[in-house]
């Protein structure tokens, strides 16, 4: 009796070594993206003088190795290697490539080497999540509170350059100094590396009788709620690409507009991620309490929320302190959106995905969410951004409709180019909302369990 009892205790939670050791993966995971990821757009725009679709561009080849990179990785892990060893792998030429990006000063460098790095880092952002959900013994519970670390992690560069190396800095020796974020986002890609060696082994999953893992993966999607997340998610990764193309020129028009001309912007953006760890830590509960269908409804309400908040912001010229509170709040949005969407969206594929190929469904997935859904989300942001800023005296959309006010509009004095922020914020609000009515009407309630593996799995509606 006794041992019946205390076996089942003993099976209840993961060991405290191994939270910390995937803790602290995510940790280093996401300090590299949190790296350069906020601030890219505004360093690249006005440092090298990039036009607003070349900004787009780059953010699309970010996005374009992932189109192709999970058929490989995530066959490799599923069938072949251990995901420790290609994380390690993937993080050293990552970080190589990273630091190779940092010499570069044109856009076809850029082009180029973003989509080679991206190829490099976007699966490992889906392999860690594997690599923690396989030793997690409560995964629904424990996953939040390891990802959180991740965000923590995403913060903390934001304040270590804007208060050590960019202090006191303004104008184009700021602009130039913000280099230094390709240089940390380098050097710590290969910190992580050499950490992934160090990682529980994670041994792929063999069957002598299996498919191709991306073939019976796409399978899957004759499930209802993974065809209608994947659809949906594809929609608000768009909405997602345009908030982090935008968000850093943005903030910096808005600070300029209240006399600001520090850097203050990688620590304003830092807001979403410090409201992502207290999202993050009752996402958990929030799943368990409300379901999938409410929780992931939430995330996207979100994004069209701060999206509509963005628009109106721009527009009040008498009052900076209540502009920026505004946008402030907008910030601190993005925590529900990736937690609520992004993160709740990978642990139902973790729920629904048989075991066997756990890490293909991730990687997968992660490709139309990361990969084309941001893909399209850059070339379109870039489109529209550009689109949407003409000379100071030039004819502008809002002619077109008969719209004489200016409200919403920025001049950037050192381009002499005047940006519609307002219609920007309101197109990426639109879309939001269309993902929401569409997902409310066509996502099921009822979610299916996980099978032992892909041949077992229930085709249903869940």
């Amino acid at each position: 009796m006794t041992q019946n009892m205390t076996e089942p205790l003993s099976d209840l939670r993961t060991t405290g070594v191994v939270r910390a050791r995937l803790s602290l993966m995510m940790f280093l995971q996401y300090f590299i993206q949190g790296s350069y990821l906020p601030v890219a757009s505004l360093y690249i725009e006005d440092a090298l003088n990039f036009d607003k679709f070349e900004v787009g561009l780059f953010g699309s080849a970010l996005a374009v190795g992932p189109l192709f990179a999970p058929f490989i990785v995530g066959q490799l892990v599923d069938r072949h290697w251990a995901t420790q060893r290609v994380l390690a792998v993937s993080h050293l030429l990552g970080g190589l490539t990273m630091l190779w990006l940092y010499t570069q000063t044109e856009i076809t460098g850029f082009v180029i080497l973003g989509i080679i790095y991206s190829i490099l880092y976007v699966p490992t952002m889906m392999l860690t999540n594997s690599l923690a959900f396989h030793h997690l013994k409560q995964r629904d519970r424990e996953f939040p509170l390891i990802r959180l670390f991740g965000t923590i992690g995403f913060v903390v560069p934001a304040w270590w350059v804007e208060l050590y190396w960019l202090k006191g800095l303004e104008g184009s020796e700021l602009s130039q100094a913000r280099s230094i974020i390709l240089l940390l986002a380098g050097g710590f890609g290969i910190l992580m590396a050499a950490y992934c060696w160090t990682l529980p082994h994670t041994p792929p999953e063999r069957k002598d009788d299996a498919k191709f893992a991306p073939g019976k993966v796409i399978g899957l999607l004759r499930i209802r709620c993974l065809a209608v997340l994947v659809i949906i998610s594809f929609f608000v990764a768009v909405v997602h690409k345009f908030y982090f193309v935008w968000n850093s020129p943005f903030l910096n028009d808005v600070l300029r507009s209240g006399g600001i001309t520090g850097a203050w912007e990688q620590r304003i953006s830092s807001i979403g991620q410090l409201s992502e760890v207290l999202v993050m830590i009752f996402l958990g509960w929030l799943v368990a309490k409300h379901g999938f269908k409410r929780t992931l409804a939430l995330g996207i309400l979100a994004y069209t929320i701060r999206c509509i908040v963005f628009a109106v912001a721009i527009t009040i010229d008498v009052n900076f302190g209540l502009r920026m509170g505004l946008v402030i709040f907008g910030q601190a949005l993005h925590g529900v959106c990736f937690a609520c969407f992004l993160a709740a969206a990978f642990m139902l594929v973790d729920r629904v995905a048989p075991k066997d190929i756990r890490g293909s469904m991730q990687n997968i997935y992660g490709t139309f969410v990361i990969g084309l859904g941001l893909f399209v989300g850059g070339i379109s942001s870039g489109a529209l951004g550009k689109w949407l800023t003409t000379p100071p005296n030039g004819a502008t959309f809002r002619n077109s409709l008969g719209i004489v006010s200016k409200a919403g509009m920025r001049l950037n004095e050192k381009k002499d180019l005047l940006s519609d922020w307002t219609l920007l914020w309101l197109s990426c609000a639109l879309l939001s909302a269309l993902c929401l009515v569409a997902f409310l009407l066509s996502f099921p309630k009822e979610i299916p369990e996980a099978t032992a593996s892909e041949d077992d799995c229930d085709a249903g509606e869940g």
